[in-house]
This record gives C-alpha cells, structure tokens and sequence, in this order.
C-alpha cells in the first residue's frame, strides 16, 4: 500500500487547451491621440504565442504608417473597440490597404471590458487580441463608408431638428412670460398664421397689426380679431423684446439648417432612391423617416444578419432574455441603435395618432394588453 504510486498528474497536457479560430490577429487600443496596437501569432511548431507591441498617433501620416505596419504583418484579423466616432479614422486608413470588413472587427466596449485593477492600455491592446484569435467576439454592424457619411448626415438633421424643437418652445415661454398668451388663441404657435400675428404684435407697429388681423390667412382661425388683439395687446420691456428677436432668427436658422442637411442627405441617396421608395410603401412611414431610417443601414442589409430577429434584436426593439433556474423574468429590450429606434418610434406614434387603419386596431388591442409604450414598440 505505502509502495503504491498514482499516475494522477504524470500525464503531460497540453499548453492551449482552447482552439483558436484566427492564427493572427491584431488588438487596437483607440484613444483621441494615441493607438496602441498589440500583435499576436500562434506558432504552431513550439506551441507559443508571439507578440508584438506598437504604438501610434493619429494624425494623418501617422495612421498611414500604422495602417502599413499591419499590413506588412498581414494579420487575419484587426479589432478594435467602438469608442464614439474615435475608430473611425483608423478603420478607414486600414480599408485604404486593402482590409476588408470581413477582416476588420469593431466591438462594443461592454463585451471586451476588462476586470477591476487590470486594467492597462498595453493590457487593454492583448485582451483585444487574444479574443480576436480565440473568435469570441461580437462584431457590430459596420456599413460602407458611403453609408457612414449617410449615418453622419442623418444623425446631425435629427439633432438639428431636435434644438429646433426646443428653441420653439423656449420662444413660447419667452412670450408666455412677457405676457403674449399666444396658446391661448392658437392651437399651434408656430402655424403660419399665428407666425404672422405673432411678428406684427410683437415686433411691429400698429398698422403692421391692423394689416395682420385683415389678413386671409388670420380670417381662418377660430379666435376672432378681438380675442387676438387681447391676448397678444401686451407691454414689453425693450430688453425682452431684443431677446425675443434673437431666438426667432435661432429658429429661423436652425429651420433653414435643419432643410439644408436634408437636402444633402437626398443628394446622397439619390443612387438608392428605389429603396427610399419601398420603405416609404409600409404603413405609417413617410419619406423623412425612411431617409433616416436607410441611412442607418445598407443596401446589402441581409449579408450582415441571418434572420430578422437579430435585426431586431440589433436595432433594440425586441424583449430581452432573463431566464433562471428555468422560471422567465420580464426581459428589458436591449441597448439597440438608438437612432432608427427613435425613427421607428416616431412613426409607431404617427400611427397611434392617426386613429385610422388596421396598424391602429392592433395598437388598440396592444394597448389594453400592455400600455401605451410597450404597445409603441410592439406597434
């Protein structure tokens, strides 16, 4: 019994018990000034792994070189994370060598992240890498630099629009509080009409009002002239009154702005206007929504997802999973594109307003189900 011996831990093992998918990649660690790059290749004769380190500016000579260092090295892979609109300038000098998407991986910064404390740029660049290799990563969806512009174009007309929104209502505010209780004899304060009385009672004189009141555009409100005249017949301090000039010429330009970019965005899809078109056939989608919406795909949609619940689980309109111990949770949707979300949810209200159609029956019955949002995004 003492002379005994076990075989238990004699046998030798092997040093890489995961099989990798890629024999080289490259990790790129993005920041505002600075990429630093790690190397990895398995070599396959000594069952190790080589690795080269590299750092980068980012000014446009310096892309070059880092763009020319991995295509000397010629890995199968190339990650980085998608950090703001940081990556951009280093994918598209990778794509002027000859890299193609199916070789260049962006990934959300969540599903790479690092444990507390380990945290390094060197160690950051080697996490990236070894994932890259090992293929446990989850690439996002990245179009062609056509439709990055687009997204680019899309993004700047939905943010302009929005301030314009906004700076319309801090006008109204700005007149409530000087005493112009416009909304009181206007359904909408930024009608044509109401444009037109507003600027001859506030900036005019009183023939400029006289001349508004008569005007055939006035003559359809249901508010009569004197009603009009009361509400807006106010006294305002000279200061208040510059103010109010200076937010109406914001609107005006944020209004011009806002028809200037989608102008541009129609010049820029004028080669897809056939796919503006089928989007504009489906129910409550308008042209506007179907430009936005298109500019945060592709004409190829189909190449980057296999079925439409991933679509949907990308663009974040789906339920989410949460499942344990076999009993099921109520799943939040997930973190999706939050650009065409916000477009789809624009035209779901279209929908719900329009208070007409079979699109507004089934937003009906999902709405005594499960609320007014959740019947949204279901819608």
């Amino acid at each position: 019994m003492g002379n005994s011996k076990s075989n238990r831990g004699l046998s030798p093992s092997p040093k890489f018990t995961v099989e990798a998918q890629y024999r080289s990649a490259i990790g790129v660690d993005v920041h505002r000034d600075l990429l630093v790059c790690c190397y990895q290749e398995h070599n396959p004769e000594k069952n190790e792994i080589l690795t080269e380190m590299a750092n980068f500016g980012t000014k446009c000579s310096q892309l070059m070189e880092f763009a020319q260092w991995c295509a000397n090295l010629s890995p199968d892979v190339i990650i980085m994370e998608s950090t703001g609109v940081l990556w951009r300038s280093p994918y598209e000098a990778l794509e002027s060598v000859g890299f193609t998407n199916k070789q260049l991986a962006l990934v959300n910064a969540r599903d790479v992240k690092a444990a507390v404390g380990r945290k390094t740029d060197a160690e950051d660049a080697k996490r990236l890498a070894t994932f890259a290799r090992l293929g446990t990563i989850k690439r996002s969806f990245v179009p062609g630099k056509l439709f990055r512009d687009m997204r680019l174009l899309a993004r700047l007309y939905k943010k302009t629009v929005d301030n314009f929104a906004r700076t319309k209502n801090r006008y109204n505010k700005i007149l409530n509080s000087a005493g112009f209780r416009a909304s009181s004899v206007f359904s909408d304060t930024n009608g044509k009409a109401a444009q037109i009385l507003l600027d001859a009672f506030v900036f005019g004189s009183k023939e400029d009002q006289a001349v508004a009141l008569n005007c055939r555009a006035v003559k359809r409100l249901k508010a009569s002239p004197e009603e009009i005249q009361d509400a807006l017949n106010a006294t305002c301090n000279p200061v208040i009154l510059e103010l109010l000039r200076k937010v109406k010429a914001d609107i005006d330009s944020q209004r011009k702005l806002a028809d200037e970019y989608m102008s541009m965005l129609r010049q820029a899809q004028a080669p897809y206007e056939h796919c503006i078109e089928l989007l504009v056939r489906i129910p409550g989608i308008k042209e506007t929504s179907a430009r936005l919406i298109f500019a945060e795909l592709c004409d190829n949609i189909g190449e980057y997802f296999p079925d439409a619940e991933h679509f949907a689980s990308w663009m974040g309109i789906c339920p989410g999973n949460n499942v344990s111990a076999n009993k099921s949770y109520s799943g939040k949707s997930a973190k999706g594109n939050k650009w065409i979300r916000a477009a789809l949810t624009e035209c779901a209200n279209g929908i719900a307003l329009s208070r007409r159609g079979s699109l507004y029956k089934r937003f009906l019955g999902y709405k005594a189900q499960r609320g007014h949002k959740r019947a949204i995004v279901a819608l």
